[in-house]
C-alpha cells in the first residue's frame, strides 16, 4: 500500500491544500512550525480516526474555522481508493471510495482493507519522530514478539485480546501483593475464620449450657406464640359478636315478626292486574276517541285557524310531520335527563364536600398501591410492637444495672492485694541483684526481679466478679439501645413512606384508618362523574334534535312555533288528524259506527276480565288488591332485611348468638378471654427477655459464632478457595498457552529482522556495529572489534539509529503481511552529519520496496534527493 494523494480541507493551520505523493521516496522540507507534524497526525487521523474532544491538543482542528477534515487516496493490491474523514462522532464521518471500479465502500470497509495494522502499531512503527525513538531505551525482546504476533499470525487480534482477558480475569481472582482479588480475600476470611473459632472452642462448655437453655426458652417461646394466636382469634371472634349484637337483636325481631305469604298477591299477579286495567282503560280511551270522532265528523267543515295557515305551505310541514313521533319522544327524554342530571350533580357536590381538598379531589389507589398500604401498616404495627418489647427488656436491664453498682463500689479484690506483694517481691529481687559478685550474677537476678514484676502486675488478674457481671449487662444495655434507635428509625421510615403515599394522592389531610372508606367515596364519585358526562352528552344530543326541529318548523309557521311544547304538540297531532278526516271525510262516518260497536263489546269483555280477577281473590275493588299487595311487598322486604342480617352475621355467628342469652353473658366471656389473653402474653414477655438475655451472653462468649457454625464456614470458604484456584489456573494457563502459540507462529520472522536490522545498523554506523541481538529484556550490539554494548551504554544517537535500523527491518520483513508506507517527521536530529547522510542512503535504498514519506527541515536533502521534494512555506 502507498499513498498517492494528500487533501485537506481544514487540518491545524492547513486549509484546502493538496500535496502529491510517489511511490517510492518523497521529500516534504520545510522550518519549524511548516506544519510537519501536522501532516503526519492528518495521515494517521484520516486513516484511523480523530481522537476525542477530551484531547484537544491531537485533534489539530481548523485555526480559521473552515470545514474539519479532508481526504487521502492511496494504491491497494493495485487498486485505487479515496477516504475522506469529516467531523463527526466516534473518530469521524468516514466516506470509502474504489476508484478503479467507482463504487462506494461501506465505511467498514477500511479496517479491513488496513488490517492487520491499526492506529497503536502504526504510530509504534511506521510513523518515526525523535521522541518514539527514544523510546529504544525501553526497548525489550518481548515489545517485538508483540509486534510480531499483531501481524504475523492470522486472527491473532482476537487471540491476543483474549489472553489479555484472561490475565485480568487471573488478576481478579488472586494476585500475590493484592488486598481486592476473591482468593486474596478468601485467605484473609480463612485466618479470621481460624481465630474466632479458637475462641469459641475455650467457651465451649459454658456455651453449650447457655445454648440448651436457649433451645427450651425457643420451644417454650412457640408454644406461647401459638396459645396467644388461638387466644387472640377467640378474643377476636368474641369483640366482633359483641359488635354484632345489636344486629343479632335486628334479626331476631325480624325473625319474630316474619308471618308466611299469601298466594295470589305476588308482583306477577300485580302485573297481570295492571295488564286488564290497562286494556280496560285502552278500550274506553278508544271508544271515546271514536265517539269524538263522530262528533267532530259530524260538524260544519270550519277548520281551525292554524290549519288555514298550514295549508299554503303543507309540502315544506309534511316531512317535518313524519319526525313528530320521534320529537315528541325526545322531548320527554329531555325532561327525565335533566331530573337524573340533577340528582346526580347533588350526590357529586356532597362528596366534593365532604372529601375534597382546595377544590381538588383525592386520587384513587391502583392495586398496587392498595397492597404496598396493607404491607406498610403491618409492618408498622409489628415494629411498634417490637419496640415495646425492647423497651421493657431495656428497662429491666437498667434496674439490673442500678442494683449491681453499689455491689461493685463495696466489692473487694483480694487479687489486687496479690499484685502488690508480687510487685515487691519484684523490686526487692532486682535491688538485691545490684549486690551480687559478677556481672552474670547481676544479670540473672535483674532478670528475675522483673520477671517476678511482670507475673503480678499483667498476670495476676484484678477484675472482680461483680465487675465482670455489670461489665455484661452493660454491653447488653448497649445492644438493647441500639435495636431500639434501629425500630425507631425503622418506624421513622414506614410513617414517612405513609405520608409519601398519601400526599402523592391528595390524603394528606385525611388519617390513614379513614383510607378505605375515603377510597370508596372517591370510586362513588367518579362513578357519578362519569354518569355526568354520559348525561351532559346525551342531553346535548336530544336538545339539539328538538331544537333543530323547532327552526324547520319556525321557517313555514312562524306563529306555531312560538308555543310552549305542549300546546306545539297538540297543534301538530291535530293538524295530522285533520290532514287524514279530509281525506276520508266522506267514508269516515260508517266506518266509525262500525268502531263504536266493536269498541263498546272490547269495554265490558275488559272489565268482565278485571272482575274475574278480583273475584277470585275474594276482593270487590281494585284499591282491596293493592292494599293486599303491598303487604306482601312488606313482608318480604323484611324477609330480605333478615336475610341481608343473617349474611352479615355469618352462619358461624349466628349460631353461636343463638346459644347466648343476653348481652352480659357475651360481655362476661369476653372478659375472660381478654384475661387468658393477658396472662399468656405475660408469660411470652418473660420467655422472650430470657431469651434476649441468653442471646446477649451467648454473643458475649462467641462474637463470631459457634463452633460448629464457625467449622462449617470455615469448610465452605475451604470449597470455595478451591473453585477459585482452579479457575485461576485456567485463566492464567490459557492465558500463557495463547502467547506460547502466538510466539510460535511468529517467531520464525524473528531472525529476520534481527538479521536485516543488523545489516542496516551496519550501514547506520558506518560498520562500527556490525550485528543485533535480543535479551530477554533489552537489545544488545556487537562492536567491530567484538565487545558487545547494551543499548544504556550507547550515545543517545547511537541509540536512536538502532532503533531506526530495527523498525526500518520490522518494516521491511513484514511488507508480505502488511505493506504500509514509512513517516518520518525529523526523526535524525541527534544523527551527526556523516550518519544522517547514511540514513537518507538507507531510505532511498528500501523507498524502492516500500513508500517513504521524509519530513525534514534539513534543507541539504533537496540536493541529495533521489525522489518527490515538496517545500512547505513557513
Amino acid at each position: 500500500m502507498y499513498l498517492k494523494t494528500l487533501t485537506i480541507y481544514g487540518f491545524g493551520h492547513f486549509h484546502d491544500w493538496t500535496f502529491t505523493l510517489d511511490a517510492g521516496l518523497n521529500y516534504l522540507v520545510g522550518p519549524n512550525e511548516a506544519g510537519k507534524s501536522t501532516l503526519t497526525q492528518f495521515i494517521v487521523a484520516i486513516l484511523f480516526g480523530f481522537p476525542t474532544k477530551k484531547h484537544p491538543e491531537l485533534r489539530y482542528e481548523p485555526l480559521d474555522g473552515s470545514r474539519f477534515g479532508g481526504a487521502l487516496t492511496f494504491v491497494q493490491a493495485k487498486t485505487h481508493y479515496t477516504v475522506s474523514r469529516t467531523a463527526g462522532p466516534h473518530g469521524g464521518t468516514v466516506t470509502l471510495h474504489d476508484n478503479t471500479t467507482d463504487l462506494t465502500l461501506p465505511a467498514t470497509q477500511l479496517p479491513k482493507l488496513l488490517a492487520p495494522m491499526d492506529q497503536l502499531l502504526f504510530t509504534q512503527v511506521y510513523v518515526i519522530n525523535e521522541p518514539r525513538l527514544g523510546q529504544v531505551f525501553s526497548a525489550s525482546k518481548q515489545a517485538l514478539i508483540e509486534r510480531l504476533r499483531h501481524v504475523g499470525a492470522v486472527g491473532s487480534d482476537y487471540w491476543l485480546q483474549r489472553a489479555q482477558q484472561m490475565d485480568k480475569q487471573a488478576d481478579t481472582l488472586y494476585k500475590p501483593q493484592g488486598r481486592n482479588p476473591q482468593l486474596n480475600q478468601q485467605l484473609r476470611t480463612y485466618q479470621e475464620l481460624t481465630d474466632k473459632l479458637d475462641k469459641a472452642n475455650a467457651a465451649y462448655e459454658t456455651y453449650w449450657q447457655l445454648r440448651q437453655e436457649q433451645q427450651q426458652r425457643q420451644r417454650q417461646q412457640a408454644d406461647l406464640q401459638t396459645q396467644l394466636q388461638q387466644q387472640r382469634r377467640v378474643t377476636t371472634t368474641l369483640t366482633q359478636r359483641v359488635s354484632q349484637w345489636s344486629t343479632y337483636v335486628a334479626w331476631q325481631r325480624l325473625a319474630q315478626n316474619q308471618q308466611a305469604a299469601v298466594s295470589g298477591f305476588s308482583a306477577t299477579d300485580a302485573t297481570q292486574l295492571e295488564q286488564l286495567r290497562g286494556q280496560l282503560t285502552a278500550a274506553k280511551q278508544t271508544l271515546t276517541a271514536d265517539q269524538q270522532r263522530i262528533a267532530t265528523a259530524q260538524q260544519a267543515a270550519e277548520l281551525p285557524e292554524f290549519f288555514q295557515e298550514y295549508l299554503p305551505v303543507a309540502a315544506q310541514v309534511d316531512p317535518l310531520l313524519t319526525e313528530l313521533p320521534d320529537v315528541q319522544l325526545a322531548s320527554q327524554q329531555q325532561t327525565a335527563l335533566k331530573t337524573t342530571r340533577a340528582e346526580l350533580q347533588r350526590r357529586a357536590t356532597e362528596i366534593e364536600a365532604q372529601f375534597a381538598q382546595d377544590g381538588q379531589m383525592p386520587r384513587a389507589f391502583s392495586l398496587a398501591t392498595t397492597q404496598q398500604i396493607d404491607q406498610l401498616q403491618q409492618r408498622l404495627i409489628s415494629a411498634n410492637q417490637q419496640r415495646r418489647q425492647l423497651q421493657q427488656t431495656l428497662n429491666q436491664l437498667n434496674e439490673r444495672y442500678q442494683q449491681l453498682q453499689p455491689a461493685k463500689a463495696h466489692a473487694t479484690n483480694p487479687l489486687a492485694d496479690k499484685q502488690v506483694v508480687w510487685l515487691t517481691m519484684g523490686l526487692a529481687v532486682l535491688i538485691g541483684a545490684m549486690f551480687l559478685p559478677g556481672a552474670m550474677f547481676k544479670l540473672v537476678g535483674a532478670l528475675l526481679g522483673v520477671a517476678v514484676g511482670y507475673y503480678g502486675v499483667f498476670l495476676v488478674d484484678s477484675s472482680t466478679p461483680a465487675s465482670r457481671q455489670l461489665q455484661a449487662l452493660t454491653d447488653d444495655i448497649r445492644d438493647s439501645q441500639a435495636q431500639l434507635r434501629e425500630k425507631g428509625r425503622l418506624i421513622d421510615d414506614l410513617t414517612n413512606q405513609l405520608d409519601v403515599i398519601g400526599t402523592a394522592h391528595g390524603l394528606g389531610h385525611v388519617p390513614v384508618e379513614q383510607w378505605s372508606a375515603t377510597q370508596a367515596a372517591i370510586g362513588e364519585w367518579e362513578r357519578l362523574t362519569q354518569q355526568l358526562e354520559t348525561t351532559d352528552t346525551q342531553l346535548a344530543t336530544i336538545a339539539q334534535k328538538v331544537t333543530n326541529f323547532r327552526q324547520q318548523l319556525a321557517t313555514v309557521l312562524p306563529k306555531l312555533a312560538t308555543s310552549d311544547d305542549a300546546t306545539l304538540w297538540q297543534q301538530l297531532a291535530t293538524i295530522v288528524r285533520l290532514k287524514t278526516s279530509l281525506k276520508s271525510q266522506e267514508s269516515e262516518l260508517a266506518t266509525i259506527a262500525t268502531r263504536l260497536t266493536h269498541d263498546q263489546a272490547a269495554v265490558t269483555s275488559a272489565q268482565q276480565q278485571v272482575t274475574t280477577f278480583l273475584r277470585t281473590r275474594n276482593l270487590q275493588q281494585v284499591d282491596d288488591f293493592y292494599d293486599r299487595y303491598q303487604v306482601q311487598r312488606e313482608r318480604a322486604s323484611q324477609a330480605k332485611q333478615q336475610a341481608a342480617l343473617a349474611a352479615q352475621l355469618g352462619p358461624e355467628n349466628l349460631a353461636a348468638l343463638q346459644q347466648v342469652s343476653d348481652l352480659a353473658a357475651l360481655q362476661a366471656q369476653l372478659q375472660q378471654a381478654q384475661a387468658k389473653q393477658q396472662t399468656v402474653q405475660a408469660q411470652l414477655d418473660h420467655c422472650t427477655e430470657r431469651l434476649a438475655t441468653l442471646a446477649g451472653q451467648l454473643a458475649h462468649l462467641t462474637t463470631s459464632g459457634t463452633q460448629a457454625t464457625l467449622r462449617q464456614r470455615r469448610q465452605n470458604l475451604v470449597t470455595e478457595m478451591q473453585t477459585t484456584t482452579e479457575k485461576w489456573l485456567v485463566d492464567r494457563l490459557a492465558s500463557q498457552w495463547i502467547e506460547t502459540t502466538l510466539a510460535a507462529a511468529s517467531g520464525d520472522r524473528l531472525p529476520q529482522i534481527i538479521a536485516q536490522a543488523s545489516e542496516f545498523y551496519g550501514k547506520l554506523t558506518e560498520n562500527r556495529y556490525t550485528k543485533i541481538e535480543l535479551t530477554s529484556t533489552t537489545l544488545q550490539v556487537q562492536k567491530q572489534t567484538g565487545e558487545w554494548r547494551t543499548v544504556s551504554q550507547l550515545s543517545r544517537g547511537t541509540a536512536e539509529q538502532l532503533d531506526l535500523a530495527v523498525k526500518l527491518a520490522f518494516a521491511v520483513v513484514m511488507q508480505q503481511q502488511v505493506a504500509m508506507p514509512l513517516i518520518i517527521d525529523d526523526g535524525f536530529v541527534n544523527f551527526d552529519e556523516r550518519r544522517r547522510q547514511a540514513a537518507y542512503a538507507l531510505l532511498a535504498e528500501i523507498s524502492h520496496k516500500i513508500q517513504v514519506i521524509l519530513l525534514t527541515a534539513d534543507t541539504t536533502v533537496i540536493q541529495l534527493a533521489t525522489g518527490r521534494v515538496s517545500q512547505l512555506s513557513d
